[in-house]
């Protein structure tokens, strides 16, 4: 099996293949391959104040995370109300895990970080008991598109590791199940066991086919050009991708995107998806209420990125600006995803905290970063 490369994906639409954002840039970790971007992607010159908002975002950010990932986020983030059955959900905290250690691989942290090998073992530990479980009686399991994006995520996240060996073990056995029942126009039904023929949230699709063509492109190439299609067939008429429920509005559109900008760089739905961008945020300012919400603002952000375009002058300063946390740190957002209880019935839970502003706020920012050199 290959991994994505420069040449993995240059028969899925006309012009040069284009890597994904997050592989584009270098790191310092040795198994995350990096490529520069093309000049029409750059970043606007960096200038004093937003190197240092970058600065400041990374020192606060970072040690944040840190914590997160090692100890847990579990705690209830201020906007919560009444959530059943919190303490038996197995999942909320793995999932955010998962977010944590992508954000950090973004800010060029080794892949032998603490933090990442504790999420790589709370993921191994988490798929053998899930396929235990499933083995012992998956009839009683409900259709659920979280175990489908679960399992992008982590796939994801194993595929910028370069951990095949996790891939074949916990990720190519529910994959050989979902995939035998994708659909002829390259929906794929997000259900790991499947017991309907419904298709999930194009949220889902995209970040699945995403981790594949980070995974192998060339092996899936035909799924990766179908599924592609499909999502773009799928943007709304101002340009943008629905989002799910409890979701900012920015985040459909960043995953519809971020695979876009990847694998169909010149499809004439990306083109589209950034002039909404550029309509939908505030003058000299950000995106979201009054142009000053730094989540909306951070997931716009990797959204435009996604699109390879220039950015406009000043923009990296104004966002930055809004992404840097004030005395109080990041204020917790609704991020609303149907997990699992421990009895294996689907329950929504929040997973909204301040350190997952803050790792899309990092995410934000790095994507800003000029391109690097070699």
């Amino acid at each position: 099996m290959t991994t994505l490369g420069h040449d993995a994906l240059e028969h899925v639409a006309p012009g040069p293949a284009v890597e994904p954002p997050d592989a584009a840039r270098p790191t310092r970790h040795p198994h995350h391959p990096a490529a520069p971007l093309p000049a029409t992607g750059r970043a606007a010159p960096s200038i004093p104040d937003a190197t240092a908002a970058h600065a400041a975002i990374v020192a606060r950010a970072v040690p944040l995370l840190e914590r997160a990932g090692l100890e847990g986020d579990t705690a209830p983030a201020p906007h919560d109300g009444p959530t059943p059955a919190l303490d038996a959900v197995r999942t909320r905290d793995l999932f955010v895990q998962i977010l944590i250690a992508d954000a950090l691989l973004d800010a060029d942290l080794d892949a032998r970080h603490p933090v990442i090998e504790t999420t790589v073992r709370q993921i191994v530990r988490h798929r053998q008991a899930a396929d235990r479980a499933r083995r012992a009686g998956a009839d009683r399991y409900h259709d659920l598109s979280g175990d489908v994006d679960e399992l992008a995520q982590i796939l994801l996240l194993f595929a910028r590791l370069s951990r095949r060996d996790l891939i074949a073990a916990h990720c190519a056995p529910p994959l050989a199940v979902l995939l035998a029942y994708a659909e002829a126009d390259g929906v794929l039904p997000t259900w790991v066991l499947p017991n309907n023929d419904a298709a999930d949230a194009v949220e889902t699709v995209a970040t699945l086919v995403y981790a594949l063509a980070r995974w192998d492109a060339r092996r899936f190439l035909g799924m990766i050009v179908a599924a592609a299609r499909w999502v773009a067939d799928r943007q709304q008429p101002d340009g943008s991708w629905a989002s799910a429920a409890g979701i900012d509005p920015h985040h459909g559109t960043w995953l519809a995107l971020r695979l876009l900008g990847a694998v169909m760089p010149n499809h004439p739905a990306v083109a589209r998806g950034a002039r909404f961008l550029h309509a939908n945020r505030s003058a000299g300012s950000g995106w979201g209420c009054e142009g000053t919400d730094p989540l909306a603002t951070a997931l716009a952000v990797l959204a435009l990125r996604a699109t390879r375009t220039e950015l406009p002058h000043g923009l990296v300063r104004e966002a930055r600006a809004i992404l840097t946390p004030g005395a109080e740190g990041w204020q917790a957002r609704p991020l609303l995803r149907f997990t699992r209880t421990a009895t294996g019935l689907p329950v929504l839970v929040d997973h909204g905290s301040s350190a997952v502003t803050a790792l899309f706020a990092l995410k934000a920012s790095e994507a800003l970063e000029p391109v690097r050199s070699r």
